[in-house]
């Protein structure tokens, strides 16, 4: 039965159960009818905030964004040491394991997703925005660091994608084990990897 919400409360809730089907059924999969139905929302209203299901993508992409920001700020204001945040970076997936086992990584899975798309496709940008939210609050750590702006762009771009590749290998092999091992690697390779570093060079 639909559940009576603010107009503002209807939007969220609606953005809330999209990125939960989303993240298990994959976009090419999910109706706004479901959508609608989880939310607890007829599907006539849905139509008022978004026209398309890829809209309602968007949406869930831009929350996945804030979300992401929010929990930056978090570990920032936790953690004055940037290789702590980092460690926070590395060991953020054990919070959710056994959804990772079983769906993937909430926002790799998507991007992949949505990365199929015909090129240059607002969705596809959209998605590369999402993971480049990742990589860029990674380089700023490292520049915090010491490193250089090309040199921690790299170290960034290496970390996110050990993180998404053990993410997805997890998955596949329906693995928490190998979650947990992995990413203890990635998390001592950092510390070894700054250890080893000669003094600040600029790039």
């Amino acid at each position: 039965m639909p559940v009576a919400y603010a107009a503002s409360e209807k939007r969220a809730e609606l953005v809330r159960a999209a990125t939960e089907l989303l993240y298990r059924q994959g976009l090419q999969h999910t109706t706004l009818a479901e959508v609608a139905e989880a939310a607890q929302v007829p599907l006539g209203n849905v139509y008022y905030y978004f026209k398309t299901k890829e809209a309602l993508a968007e949406a869930v992409i831009a929350s996945h964004e804030q979300s992401l920001r929010l929990q930056f700020a978090a570990w920032a204001e936790a953690h004055g040491d940037p290789r702590k945040r980092l460690r926070r970076l590395v060991l953020a997936p054990l919070d959710m394991a056994d959804g990772i086992v079983e769906y993937g990584c909430p926002h790799g899975s998507l991007c992949q997703e949505l990365a199929k798309l015909v090129p240059g496709a607002p969705l596809a940008k959209a998605a590369s925005r999402l993971l480049g939210t990742y990589v860029d609050w990674a380089a700023e750590q490292f520049r915090a660091l010491e490193c250089g702006p090309r040199e921690s762009r790299a170290l960034a771009g290496d970390l996110v994608a050990a993180i998404q590749g053990t993410m997805l290998l997890a998955h596949a092999m329906r693995s928490k084990d190998l979650l947990g091992h992995q990413l203890r690697r990635i998390e001592r390779s950092i510390e070894d990897s700054l250890v080893r570093r000669s003094p600040r060079r600029h790039a």
